[in-house]
C-alpha cells in the first residue's frame, strides 16, 4: 500500500496510522515521533526515502520555514534534513500555511462560523502562519501576536505594525543561530500557565496547538466561551478544551480517526 509518512521531531506518544481513501487510492498516513533527537529523525527520515511504498514525506515537529512579510528564512537543520532526502518529495506544511489557512479564516468570517469582527484575537506566533495572521488582522476587531511570548519566553506582546519590521530583523538571524529545540516544545508538552491576561483578553486563541497547549490556564472557566483555532489536535486535547470550558474548536486540517492532521500531512498527501 502507498505510504505517507510525517516524521516529527516531538514524541512519539501522539503516533498513528490511519488509512484514508483519496480519489480511489488507499493511502497510509503515518505519523513517527522521535522525541527531540535529531540523529533518530535523520534515521527515520532515510528509512522513509528507502521504503518504496512511501510516495511524500511530511516534515513534522519542525517548520522548514519562519516567515515575515516580504521572505521566507529556511531553518538550517531543516535544510540538512531535508538534503538527506534524494528520492522522496519532502513538505513543512509552509504551502497550505500560506494559501489554506488565510482562506479558512474569511470563509469563516463570511460564513458566520467566528465573527471575527467583533473578536479580540490572541495569535500565538505569527511567523510560523503568517498567512494566517494576516487574514486575521485584516479581518479581526484587534489582534496581539505572541512570537516572543510564546516563542522566547519574553512577556511582550506585539501589534502587526510592530511584529513585522522586528521580525524582519530578528527572524534572519533565529533561523541560522538559534536551536530549533529552544524555540517549540520537541518532548511531551507540559503545562505551565502563563499569560493568563491574555488568554483571558481574548475572544479568539489562534495558531500552533503546542504552543496554545504549554501556556494553557487552567480552571474550568479558563477559556469559557472561547474559540481555539487550530490543528493537529487529539481527542484528548479536546477534552482538555472542554474541561477549560472553549466555546468552540475549529481545526485548519480536516478529522480523521478522532485527530486532525498537521500540514504537513495534509500538504504531502496533497502532492501524491
Amino acid at each position: 500500500m502507498e505510504k505517507i509518512v510525517s516524521i516529527s521531531l516531538a514524541s512519539p506518544s501522539r503516533d498513528f496510522t490511519v488509512e484514508v481513501d483519496l480519489l480511489g487510492r488507499r493511502l497510509a498516513v503515518q505519523r513517527r515521533g522521535v522525541g527531540g533527537s535529531y540523529h533518530d529523525y535523520f534515521r527515520a527520515l532515510a528509512e522513509a526515502d528507502a521504503d518504496p511504498e512511501v510516495r511524500a514525506i511530511g516534515l513534522g515537529g519542525i517548520n522548514r520555514y519562519l516567515l515575515t512579510n516580504a521572505n521566507k528564512h529556511e531553518f538550517s537543520m531543516a535544510r540538512k534534513m531535508i538534503a538527506t532526502v534524494r528520492t522522496k518529495p519532502v513538505v513543512d506544511g509552509c504551502g497550505l500555511k500560506t494559501s489554506l489557512e488565510p482562506y479558512l479564516v474569511h470563509r469563516l468570517q463570511e460564513e458566520g462560523v467566528v465573527d471575527f469582527s467583533r473578536s479580540r484575537v490572541l495569535m500565538v506566533a505569527a511567523t510560523d502562519r503568517w498567512g494566517m495572521a494576516r487574514a486575521l488582522r485584516e479581518t479581526a476587531r484587534e489582534t496581539v501576536f505572541g512570537d516572543l511570548m510564546f516563542g522566547l519566553d519574553l512577556p511582550i506582546p506585539l501589534g502587526w505594525n510592530v511584529l513585522c519590521p522586528l521580525a524582519a530583523l530578528l527572524v534572519p538571524v533565529i533561523t541560522r543561530c538559534v536551536p530549533f529545540k529552544w524555540l517549540y516544545p520537541t518532548g511531551e508538552t507540559k503545562v505551565k500557565p502563563k499569560y493568563g491576561n491574555w488568554y483571558a483578553w481574548a475572544d479568539v486563541v489562534a495558531g500552533d496547538w503546542k504552543f496554545i497547549q504549554r501556556c494553557l490556564p487552567v480552571g474550568p472557566e479558563a477559556l469559557r466561551g472561547k474559540t481555539i483555532l487550530t490543528n493537529t489536535v487529539t481527542s484528548k486535547d479536546v477534552e482538555l478544551l472542554r474541561s477549560r470550558g472553549a466555546a468552540l474548536l475549529v481545526t485548519t486540517t480536516p478529522n480523521l480517526s478522532g485527530r486532525s492532521f498537521g500540514t504537513n500531512v495534509i500538504e504531502a498527501v496533497v502532492i501524491t
